[in-house]
């Protein structure tokens, strides 16, 4: 389970990197840490500090629970959640016209798709 949450956390700080078009080095500036500690932490090897995941949710403008949330008990690979994430972080950038458009897209592609 701690693997899991490591996992999560870490996918979930590299999808908010990324959205925001930063590199580790800027992330680990603005954290005031190494961008090793990044790197590790968006692998899934560490937890960082909770002053480094305060500063990562104040900088990204998410709550500290929206960060840790952790993932559905599923078997889901790293790639399926890191897919996810991204997905995510992208329709949270849509303006209301496009999200709603999305929203009408996905329901005719599972309507199609499922049984």
């Amino acid at each position: 389970m701690k693997k899991t949450i490591k996992q999560h956390l870490g996918l979930r700080v590299k999808a908010l990197r990324e959205k925001a078009q930063l590199t580790q080095e800027e992330l680990s500036e603005i954290c005031e840490v190494s961008w090793r500690t990044i790197s590790n932490v968006e692998r899934g090897i560490v937890i960082p500090e909770l002053k480094v995941l305060i500063a990562i949710s104040s900088h990204f403008k998410v709550s500290l629970d929206e960060l840790l949330e952790l993932p559905a008990l599923e078997n889901k690979s790293s790639a399926r959640l890191e897919q996810e994430m991204l997905l995510i972080e992208k329709i949270k950038s849509c303006d209301d016209k496009l999200l709603s458009y999305i929203s009408d897209q996905v329901n005719v592609i599972l309507k199609h798709f499922q049984s």
